[in-house]
């Protein structure tokens, strides 16, 4: 079995034991364009990929490569009905960063209303800052993240509703003192907040989200800002890790009311080993004919 590790990634001595006994093992370096990620596929029945174009290269690939295995979990980007089509199965990781971006999430959470950037800047806060204590989390999304959330937020003594797709979801945003998105990226959940959604959230209100920034609307966020929200904390996930420089990042930033993070929620030591290991994981079960974690 011919394996192609198509970009650098950072794995440990274990990891490349694991994958060097699973067969012929080829490693790049560097992040290929397009173009050259179809040359490191070449003659491979098994790709490992994180970072790589793999949305734009898939629909130009030609049959032959088998699988291809990630090390995490949101596949919402990737054309997984035209990677079928072709032969190749889509393998992801998921729950790998579960604990990381849910204690971001509550770190995100407490930060804003409690005020503390505010006050380790030495800015005048005033202001008495409100206690999570007996208020209400609005939690969309019951999913993995959705559910670790929710138990930290508990122990904090917050009352604790949840979102699932097909409920309506106006009964959880006028019932919320802290709204709270874990849901997922995908054709479902895609703008799926505008400005209908943020006009019922009570007055007063936060909004809090880890999740892809293509489920809410941005200027619709905004627009809430200046009327019923108190303040936003924003991990923008959907663009480039610590990309301070990228349009979505720019349109929230050096508002007074936004506490804002360049997709770094679910970057710890423990996620990504996870995920990397959970890689190898599905490559290793694939071999054996007893696939895990196929998203297609």
């Amino acid at each position: 079995m011919k394996i192609h590790v198509v970009e650098s990634m950072d794995l440990s001595d274990e990891q490349k034991a694991r994958l060097n006994g699973l067969g012929e093992v080829k490693y790049f370096d560097g992040l290929p364009g397009v173009d050259e990620f179809l040359e490191r596929a070449e003659g491979a029945d098994i790709l490992a990929v994180d970072w790589s174009p793999i949305d734009a290269a898939i629909p130009r690939m030609k049959h032959g490569v088998r699988l291809i295995s990630l090390p995490f979990t949101g596949v919402g980007w990737v054309p997984l009905k035209e990677a079928a089509s072709k032969g190749i199965k889509i393998a992801n990781s998921p729950g790998y960063s579960t604990e990381s971006v849910g204690e971001f999430g509550i770190g995100l959470m407490l930060a804003l209303v409690r005020k503390i950037g505010l006050y380790s800047k030495s800015e005048p806060a005033t202001d008495t800052a409100p206690c999570l204590y007996g208020k209400t989390i609005g939690i969309l999304g019951a999913g993995r993240i959705g559910g670790y959330v929710g138990k930290v937020a508990e122990t904090l003594g917050m009352k604790i509703l949840f979102w699932r797709r097909g409920d309506d979801i106006s009964n959880v945003l006028k019932k919320s003192d802290v709204v709270y998105c874990a849901l997922p990226f995908s054709d479902e959940t895609k703008g799926l907040l505008g400005e209908k959604e943020f006009s019922q959230m009570r007055h007063g209100s936060y909004f809090v989200t880890t999740s892809h920034n293509l489920i809410y609307d941005h200027h619709a966020l905004l627009k809430a800002l200046d009327k019923n929200l108190t303040g936003a904390a924003v991990d923008l996930e959907g663009i480039k890790v610590g990309d301070y420089k990228s349009e979505a990042y720019l349109r929230f930033k050096g508002h007074p009311k936004v506490l804002l993070t360049p997709h770094v929620a679910y970057k710890t030591d423990y996620a990504l080993k996870r995920g990397r290991d959970m890689m190898i994981d599905n490559i290793e079960a694939f071999i054996k004919g007893e696939p895990i974690n196929i998203v297609n």
